[in-house]
């Protein structure tokens, strides 16, 4: 199949711009994605802290059968689809099993029970969310505060965790959005960029070659070597323009000579 050279332009031009829409949209996806996670663990880390603090208040007032109010007040905040403290078998030991929420569920929960907290993005089916766990540890100065004073436990033995739970739909359905609406932005400025181009192409490339086609077919078709082309040498095709009248000017001269020369031969 022969392709007109605007048409090869075309679909080289059409070619760069999908490859640079989709690593564009790759990329933002990924700069997006990295920059909701960032920001969600450093409040996650924020709220941890607060949960803490806040336990710690209540204990030290006596009024640790308020914690449910205070577990209901972080699961007011935006994105926080759970919140709640896990007791370890020394606490439970102590005081009792306390809620049903503050039991271990999942393998995160136990993980935690151990000492060791969790910071990680889990996928379902149809959602996403963000689980992050902070062990807490008997300490003789934790904050100001000596756990084992209330704890009867050694040094460093693990009371319990406080866990968080982050949705993450509502945002990242935020990036595709944003990422639709990058695209589209793209794609009209490469469709008017497109139009901008066919026109230069055509304006600047397709009518000086097609005028140059022209004359060249007529002076061969017609033997009509006397028509010139206009141009100059400020680019490629004017110069080629030029080179063409040369040519013309070169046949005239050459035909000019033979004709003299046949007129001039005398007759036997």
């Amino acid at each position: 199949m022969r392709l007109s050279i605007t048409a090869k332009i075309n679909f080289f031009l059409l070619f760069i711009f999908s490859m640079v829409l989709v690593f564009s949209a790759v990329y933002q996806a990924i700069r997006e994605r990295d920059l909701i996670l960032t920001l969600i663990k450093e409040q996650s880390h924020e709220q941890t802290e607060a949960y803490f603090d806040g336990l710690n208040l209540l204990m030290l007032t006596g009024k640790m059968a308020a914690r449910e109010t205070l577990r209901t007040k972080f699961l007011e905040h935006a994105h926080v689809e759970d919140a709640r403290i896990i007791r370890g078998d020394a606490v439970n030991q102590q005081f009792g099993k306390g809620f049903d929420n503050e039991q271990p569920q999942d393998r995160f929960d136990q993980l935690a029970l151990t000492g060791q907290g969790s910071l990680e993005v889990v996928h379902d089916a149809t959602h996403s969310r963000l689980v992050v766990t902070r062990p807490l540890l008997a300490k003789k100065d934790f904050r100001g505060t000596d756990c084992t004073s209330c704890h009867l436990v050694p040094e460093n033995t693990v009371l319990g965790a406080v866990r968080f739970d982050y949705s993450l739909d509502s945002l990242f359905t935020r990036v595709e959005q944003n990422i639709l609406t990058t695209a589209l932005i793209l794609t009209a400025i490469f469709a008017l960029g497109l139009l901008l181009t066919l026109w230069v192409i055509r304006t600047w490339v397709v009518q000086p070659l097609n005028q140059l086609t022209r004359t060249m077919e007529e002076a061969t078709d017609l033997h009509d070597f006397g028509r010139r082309l206009e141009g100059d040498d400020g680019d490629e095709i004017g110069r080629a323009a030029l080179a063409y009248n040369q040519m013309l000017d070169s046949v005239e001269r050459r035909l000019g000579k033979q004709r003299c020369t046949t007129d001039q031969k005398p007759e036997p």
